[in-house]
């Protein structure tokens, strides 16, 4: 039985870091713009022992279980896709989406990842990318001299420049039917998997996306206090497993010892 123990609380202590490691990324990327927050949930695992109504080999069947639990795992760490709040901003190429849907970026290798921040600048070609170097999907080049953008109801971009207004092309956004599916590929993108299902590209303020707002944007959507709490959580279960393991460790040399 202490054998038992021992992995159980193993397991415990395992759940219990991974728990740590997720809290602890939400409050590094507080401040981070469009950060969705992280959600771990955890379930039991197997269980041994007399199920219910069993019987005891004595002709007898008992009143109920008796089970032993074997500890915890993680079963799944997924996104928290609710928004955040818009915050006036500096940068002229910034831009923040109120409602559902993501900016659509090309990464290095040519495939495409997706985001909810829109602090865009320029590079050598005048091309709208992210602060990593992804460019905006839609060939969106800005013309010399452009002071700021502007993005109308339908996705229609507007450069405003020394010479007037000027048009830059079309923006559109990107849905999934369940984003909490998509896997984090850093860089504040995400990239589409089975789980996420197929993704569904419009124009702004259309088939269920939201519109996009020149001047602002997104804040991470991570709430510091519940997190702070989420920390005290894990670290008491952390602590808690640790001191069993040392407890059982105990009981099983001590074992040892009246065997000998």
């Amino acid at each position: 039985m202490a054998l038992i123990a021992l992995t159980t609380s193993n397991a415990g202590l395992q759940a219990a870091s991974s728990f740590l490691d997720v809290t602890s990324n939400n409050v590094a990327n507080a401040d981070t713009p469009g950060y969705k927050t992280s959600l771990i949930t955890f379930q039991d695992l197997l269980y041994s022992g007399f199920a219910a109504g069993s019987s005891t080999g004595q002709g007898t069947t008992p009143p109920g279980s008796t089970q032993i639990g074997t500890g915890a795992i993680v079963d799944a760490i997924s996104g928290r896709f609710t928004q955040g709040t818009l915050v006036v901003s500096t940068g002229k190429f910034d831009l923040a989406i109120t409602g559902e849907g993501f900016f659509a970026v090309t990464l290095p290798d040519g495939t495409t990842a997706y985001t909810r921040a829109g602090n865009f600048t320029t590079d050598n070609t005048s091309q709208l990318v992210t602060p990593e170097g992804y460019r905006l999907v839609g060939n969106l080049i800005v013309p010399p001299n452009t002071t700021s953008i502007s993005v109308g109801p339908d996705g229609t971009v507007t450069a405003t420049t020394d010479a007037g207004l000027q048009p830059v092309g079309q923006l559109a956004l990107t849905r999934f039917a369940n984003p909490g599916g998509l896997s984090r590929f850093g860089d504040n993108a995400f990239t589409e998997t089975a789980a996420s299902g197929t993704a569904t590209t419009s124009a702004p303020n259309a088939n269920g996306l939201g519109n996009v707002t020149q001047g602002f944007l997104e804040q991470s959507n991570v709430n510091l206090p519940n997190e702070l709490v989420n920390l005290i959580i894990a670290q008491r279960a952390f602590s808690s497993n640790t001191q069993a393991i040392q407890i059982e460790s105990q009981v099983l040399q001590t074992t040892f010892e009246l065997i000998r």
